[in-house]
């Protein structure tokens, strides 16, 4: 299932699933490295009245959302069997890599009682489970689980008494044992003080309950590198006291989110609240060394054995371009420093990269067909320049375009001016955004059309008059086979893509729709309502529609990515956020008067209702149920729905004055 919730800092990101139990953990990079493996998750168990549960049970209901404006959840979880409502306030701290909870219970029986609380820690440092080590440490009462340099510290507080009041660690995932939260079930544990190897860990924390009254405690995770930072952190959670640590953690929320509220000023509450959310949601995924990674859910490891916890230099570009016209330059100005760092010195940028700035994993061949190939997406090399033309403009900093210049923008304006089949004037053939299929694609280009023209502008700026010329000449060459080949006259519209035949010259058609067609118009190709841009979006609508009560746009005919059982006749796949938002885009640009917003709106207001109730969008939809599909929250997805209303907004402005 996809991630119910996530917070986190830049350093430390955690999410946790429909339970409420934290399931992913990544420390010390945003996406990497992941401390809890796919398929397990830290459990949490209630004992009262000599009945135990835990939350993964069905007796459980929850309600899971957001302290508005903030990345502090409000989350509730009740039992009724157990006459018990427990309120969980989850957060990563912003300044400090400490994870803390706040929780509330309500005990609605009409007596005093006692509650014991378990948590059980099932971390696997360095992303597997092996030569680690949980310990007691006694002089604060604290579990803590360790391996080489990375550290996990646990504690906590109630009313009563500072610390765990019971442990115990033991094997896990080795010969058959299945953890210590076994030994929880009966209400004692064992109290085993060290365990090495293959290791587990469960705390008790013992909370006094009146009779239909509240009470609180507090759970803390620290991580950090060795036990002298952790011990600091600990120290430090409770000089301030956890709840003052909460507090500061909605405040700087608050602002954060708020800090250009002039800008979305226009729009209605109802799409303003689900924008400030999308902004967070998007901030908990953007590592502060700049990578921005696609989706931390691991719930897509069982499909091959992979995440999306990688940075995508397109998803990246899309990222940074919402965040920039939302006023957050400081935060993609790591992004692009990112790249400037991981460009090959030949000027491309590959397929993917790890959030320390190492290449990741791929499908993309360099040798296929008995040809050598560069294996990259080139619309990913071409949007970071494209991205960083966008963040000058609203910037202007002139010493920040000085330090791209050499290792980005000269670099990259000189590859895609060199990787272009000068005969057909068109990019020679790579990957496309969808990473599935090779060729000369109509996005690609108009990519490459918009990086040149970035990479010309941004040298003008800087005042390398020859190399502006030189791009600027390249992306109009790159214009005229744009129009030339991958129009199609016949059919009065444009083409997915052409496959070229390098050795013999032969161009051969692809007639298929794709929604990454509409970025002709957005890489401003052509205008939004140039004749032939109308007619190829509306063949794209026309065919993409999913014509359900669920709605939204397919990303391309047939597409067979995620399908779940059902009958699809009649239906090109599933709906996509960005595909769907992109065509509000279009209509957006189209619009004439204040009355045509109106459909722009329905297609926010489809968005909004499709997040989840803390504003978490995935990457698409079960065309039958809504349910969401693949990974959630995905990054891209949030960021073209911040765009859109970012776009909707000033329309609004146009119309009111």
């Amino acid at each position: 299932m996809p991630k119910s919730i996530v917070s986190g800092n830049g350093n430390l990101l955690v999410a946790m699933d429909r339970h409420n139990l934290l399931a992913d953990l990544y420390y010390p990079y945003v996406g990497m490295e992941a401390q809890i493996a796919y398929q397990h998750f830290h459990r949490i168990g209630v004992r009262t009245d000599d009945k135990f549960s835990w939350l993964y049970e069905p007796a459980w209901q929850f309600d899971i959302k957001y302290i508005p404006e903030t990345l502090v959840t409000d989350t509730e979880a009740y039992n009724p069997n157990l006459q018990l409502r427990i309120r969980f306030n989850d957060f990563v701290y912003p300044s400090e890599d400490v994870f803390v909870r706040k929780i509330t219970f309500m005990n609605e029986a009409n007596h005093d009682r006692n509650l014991q609380m378990f948590f059980s820690q099932d971390f696997h440092l360095y992303g597997d489970k092996q030569q680690d080590t949980a310990f007691y440490e006694p002089e604060h009462k604290a579990m803590v689980h360790y391996r080489k340099r990375r550290y996990f510290w646990i504690s906590g507080a109630t009313m009563q008494e500072k610390g765990i009041h019971s442990f115990t660690t033991g094997k896990s995932e080795y010969r058959g044992m299945e953890g210590t939260w076994r030994d929880a079930e009966d209400g004692h544990l064992q109290e085993n003080p060290i365990e090495q190897g293959s290791v587990d860990s469960t705390v008790e924390f013992d909370v006094k309950l009146k009779k239909n009254a509240e009470t609180v405690m507090y759970f803390w995770i620290c991580a950090g590198r060795n036990i002298q930072d952790v011990t600091v952190m600990h120290k430090f959670i409770l000089d301030e006291s956890p709840e003052k640590l909460m507090k500061n953690t909605v405040n700087y929320w608050l602002s954060w989110v708020n800090k250009e509220f002039a800008k979305t000023q226009s729009i209605g509450p109802d799409i303003h609240k689900q924008y400030k959310q999308s902004l967070l949601i998007m901030r908990t995924q953007i590592d502060n060394r700049g990578a921005v990674i696609a989706a931390n859910d691991s719930d897509i490891m069982k499909f091959n054995k992979d995440t999306y916890c990688y940075m995508w230099p397109r998803d990246g570009a899309w990222v940074s371009i919402a965040m920039n016209e939302a006023g957050y330059g400081e935060i993609t100005e790591r992004f692009f420093r990112f790249c400037a760092d991981a460009i090959m010195k030949e000027g491309y940028l590959l397929h993917k990269y790890n959030p320390d700035k190492s290449v990741g994993s791929s499908w993309h061949p360099w040798y296929k067909d008995g040809e050598i190939q560069i294996p990259i997406q080139e619309d990913e090399t071409a949007l970071v320049l494209h991205a960083l033309w966008r963040h000058f403009q609203l910037f202007r900093d002139i010493e920040f375009l000085q330090e791209m210049y050499n290792p980005l923008i000269r670099r990259a304006g000189n590859f895609m001016m060199g990787f272009i089949n000068h005969k057909l004037e068109l990019p020679l053939p790579t990957y496309d955004l969808w990473e599935r299929e090779r060729g000369v694609f109509s996005y690609t280009c108009a990519c490459v059309y918009a990086g040149l023209v970035a990479a010309s502008n941004l040298s003008g700026v800087l005042g390398h008059f020859n190399h502006r010329r030189r791009y600027q000449k390249a992306a109009e060459q790159v214009k005229r086979g744009i129009l030339k080949h991958l129009y199609d006259e016949e059919k009065g519209r444009f083409l997915k893509r052409v496959e070229v035949n390098l050795r013999t010259g032969e161009i051969k058609k692809d007639y298929g729709l794709d929604a990454s067609m509409h970025g002709l118009w957005m890489m401003g190709v052509l205008p939004p309502d140039d004749p032939m841009i109308v007619k190829t979006n509306e063949a794209i609508y026309n065919t993409l529609l999913v014509r359900t009560p669920v709605g939204g746009l397919a990303r391309s005919e047939n597409d067979d990515y995620m399908r779940v059982p059902g009958f699809y006749d009649g239906i090109p796949g599933n709906p996509w956020i960005i595909t769907t938002l992109w065509h509000a885009q279009w209509k957006l640009a189209l619009t004439k008067t204040k009355d045509d917003l109106k459909e722009v709106e329905d297609y926010l207001m489809w968005a909004i209702g499709h997040m989840n109730k803390a504003g978490i969008l995935p990457e698409q939809l079960d065309p039958f149920t809504g349910e969401h599909l693949s990974v959630a929250p995905l990054t891209w997805s949030h960021a073209v729905f911040v765009d859109t209303v970012l776009k909707y907004n000033d329309k609004l402005k146009e119309f009111i004055s």
